[in-house]
């Protein structure tokens, strides 16, 4: 069976499919509600392709597919091969090695902000979030607007002179005091409040009253990294519910898939008649398929691994 042939025998359901070259080495891993017709359209209408697509295109010698129920499965399906093979050809799918945290050590004694590219202890890390070079420049907003200690030794370096440091190492302000600041830079890295923001309009409109024009758009720029970050966050911490979530989805027309889902993962999933749904009570049916002794954990750490990141936010946006 020619290429040809073979792509015509695929069916037209969800799933995903992998494309070889060769030697046989996957290039390219795609989801599709309709197999059949995405893998078609990659060999049809080639002149309004990108170069990298008919590059990519000239390469595959085969073709395998993987049926799933329906489109969530086929995504998530493909974020764990992207994850896993790394294909040459898939650069949309974020690599999770990329993801960074902000981090604050609430242990020590006039905690300050850190770029962190790992969880590895009990301090509290905000993300994970991509871009290395935003995350530093959010670090600087925040030590720029809060004067926040930001040398590790307290050996009284020159930022208190340069009014960049409210001077915890010179006594200049007490724990107590120092600790507040803190809650406030975690409720605005959380989404919890605006006051960072608060503090920058205050700034910016300071600068347009003296006729600054260029640095109000500088604070406005720091305002939209700070609202891009809160944002995100809010994704984040809607991901992280500790609620457990009952989501369906139509899988034929008288089957639908129940996915039981719990801090942005799936745990159980099954098929189901659609005359049974509207029997199902919620309670019971969560209570009879999920031992909730080992999910429900009021001390859990709020923040997430990186590797899972993709996978939540697929789920989350699937659902919304």
């Amino acid at each position: 069976m020619n290429l040809k042939e073979k792509i015509n025998s695929f069916p037209k359901t969800p799933g995903i499919y992998l494309m070889k070259d060769k030697n046989n080495n996957i290039i390219y891993v795609g989801k599709s509600k309709k197999l059949q017709d995405r893998i078609k359209s990659y060999f049809a209408n080639s002149k309004n392709h990108s170069r990298k697509i008919q590059r990519m295109v000239k390469g595959i010698h085969d073709i395998e597919i993987i049926k799933t129920d329906t489109e969530l499965d086929a995504l998530l399906l493909e974020c764990e091969y992207i994850k896993k093979i790394k294909p040459m050809y898939n650069t949309l799918m974020k690599n999770h090695e990329n993801y960074s945290y902000i981090k604050i050590d609430t242990n020590k004694d006039y905690p300050y902000l850190e770029v962190a590219k790992e969880i590895d202890d009990n301090s509290i890390y905000f993300g994970p979030y991509t871009k290395l070079s935003n995350l530093e420049k959010i670090k600087e907003i925040l030590n720029e607007n809060y004067k926040l200690r930001r040398c590790k030794k307290m050996n009284k370096c020159i930022n208190y002179d340069l009014n960049k440091c409210i001077g915890p190492c010179r006594d200049k302000i007490s724990k107590d005091e120092y600790d507040k600041i803190i809650k406030l830079v975690i409720s605005d890295l959380k989404g919890e409040s605006y006051n960072i923001l608060s503090i920058l309009k205050d700034n910016m409109n300071k600068e347009i009253e003296s006729l600054n024009f260029e640095k109000a758009s500088k604070i406005k720029d720091d305002m939209d990294k700070i609202k891009s970050l809160i944002n995100k966050q809010k994704v984040i911490n809607s991901s992280i519910d500790k609620n457990i979530k009952i989501a369906l989805n139509e899988v034929s027309e008288d089957t639908y898939k129940i996915y039981i889902i719990y801090r942005g993962k799936i745990i159980k999933s099954e098929i189901v008649k659609k005359d049974v749904i509207d029997k199902i009570d919620k309670e019971k049916y969560i209570k009879e398929n999920v031992d909730e002794k080992n999910y429900i954990n009021d001390d859990i750490n709020e923040c997430v691994d990186k590797y899972d990141l993709d996978f939540m936010n697929i789920i989350y946006n699937y659902i919304k």
